[in-house]
């Protein structure tokens, strides 16, 4: 393994200090005391509504790391929902001419027993162009394929709209995989009849 090869990688990679605050801001979220009598009932109460959402992410600076990650899905009960995404991510590093484009797309399930928490599973393949790998700079076409599970807590802002946050394990995580493992991400959703009633 060639030194520049380590030093992108570790650019790609989140400090520890950051994924502390996150495991602190999620220690902070559960232990809250209950405001609301709604927050314990079970399930999402969306049977039969399909979803949209998703995430943005916005970073500048020495680094610039721009992601979208639209979702749509359907809740086939209060418990369980399912659902495909996209993913487009953009990241540099200035002064050094790296430039990454990463595209890619998601299919997922989510079982939330308990509101406002749920568990997610994950399927998702990227894909990029990059000589990072290659010890003669040859730029060469990599698939990486992530299975990605964990815990979310949701927000809801009314019966349809929310926000989540959920932290993810990466099962497949390899040299491949352009980002740190544990995965952290925050997003919206609205969700809205299958059909009038």
């Amino acid at each position: 393994m060639n030194s520049n090869y380590t030093t992108t990688k570790n650019k790609l990679h989140f400090s520890s200090s950051f994924a502390k605050v996150i495991a602190l801001t999620l220690l902070a979220i559960y232990f809250r005391p209950q405001t609301q009598a709604q927050d314990n009932f079970e399930g999402t109460g969306l049977k039969n509504y399909f979803f949209v959402g998703g995430g943005v992410g916005l970073q500048f600076g020495s680094e610039t790391n721009i992601e979208a990650s639209p979702s749509f899905g359907y809740h086939f009960s209060n418990l369980l929902s399912a659902g495909i995404g996209g993913s487009y991510q953009y990241y540099s590093i200035r002064n050094s001419g790296f430039r990454l484009n990463i595209y890619g797309g998601r299919v997922f399930l989510r079982a939330q027993p308990l509101r406002p928490f749920f568990a997610h599973l994950e399927y998702e393949i990227l894909t990029y162009y990059t000589n990072i790998y290659s010890p003669i700079n040859q730029y060469e076409h990599v698939i990486s394929e992530n299975l990605l599970g964990g815990v979310g807590y949701r927000e809801y802002f009314s019966e349809q709209f929310s926000y989540y946050i959920m932290l993810l394990y990466n099962f497949n995580y390899n040299i491949y995989t352009p980002y740190s493992n544990p995965v952290f991400r925050v997003g919206v959703e609205f969700a809205f009849p299958a059909s009038k009633k």
